[in-house]
């Protein structure tokens, strides 16, 4: 009778641990981490890579949906493809030929894109440099307090937009003007939209809409 029972209660918890979502391989397509980093191993496939504390690094030629932190850089091998790219306080480190679905954002941190990287939708940050090293971004580009750079053919289908650093409350940040390069072979699309000083250069040959601010200085 003992053994039946055993038997029994080995069975419950075999099916138990079976039907556990744990068990299952698809599961290991979140990843996620309060004090740590987390990554993407190199070809491989998954839905979310999350952290609170550390960095999120998706290897070469992975493929995941959404790559997250709140205190941490995020990094993204070549060829990887990713569907949005988020963190709070660090930099975000797009590689060469990466392609972002949606979007690419931070507040405390720069963002560069290597060549050939393509972002679906818009590239942000408040306070860090922007980087395009030709790249090419379908949305628009916007900074607070922090320099603006396209080189290498790099292409912005939307605007480039430099806010106030005193809007919506953010009222840290030196005053000296953001410095905003558009190289000989770079395109801008859209128009540029500057709230406070700009050093506005744009090379011979480079392409650009309208401009729009009061403080604007050619170089």
């Amino acid at each position: 009778m003992k053994f039946a029972t055993l038997v029994v209660f080995a069975f419950i918890a075999f099916v138990a641990w079976a039907g556990s979502p744990v068990s299952f391989a698809s599961d290991t397509r979140n990843i996620s981490s309060v004090n740590g980093s987390v990554s993407a191993a190199p070809g491989e496939t998954y839905d979310k890579l999350s952290a609170v504390n550390g960095d999120v690094r998706v290897g070469r030629g992975a493929i995941v949906d959404q790559a997250k932190t709140v205190n941490g850089e995020i990094e993204v091998d070549s060829n990887a493809r990713v569907g949005e790219v988020k963190t709070v306080n660090g930099s975000l480190e797009i590689g060469s030929d990466v392609v972002i679905d949606r979007t690419a954002e931070t507040v405390n941190g720069s963002v560069e894109l290597g060549k050939g990287a393509r972002v679906g939708g818009d590239v942000s940050t408040v306070s860090g440099e922007i980087e395009l090293k030709g790249a090419e971004v379908g949305g628009s580009i916007t900074t607070r307090n922090g320099d603006i750079q396209l080189t290498d053919g790099a292409r912005v289908r939307g605007d480039i937009r430099v806010k106030s650093k005193n809007d919506s409350n953010w009222g840290w940040g030196n005053d000296d003007p953001i410095k905003v390069h558009i190289c000989s072979t770079c395109i801008v699309d859209g128009e540029l939209h500057f709230d406070r000083p700009v050093e506005l250069r744009v090379e011979d040959g480079g392409k650009i809409g309208k401009v729009f601010g009061d403080k604007v200085t050619r170089r």
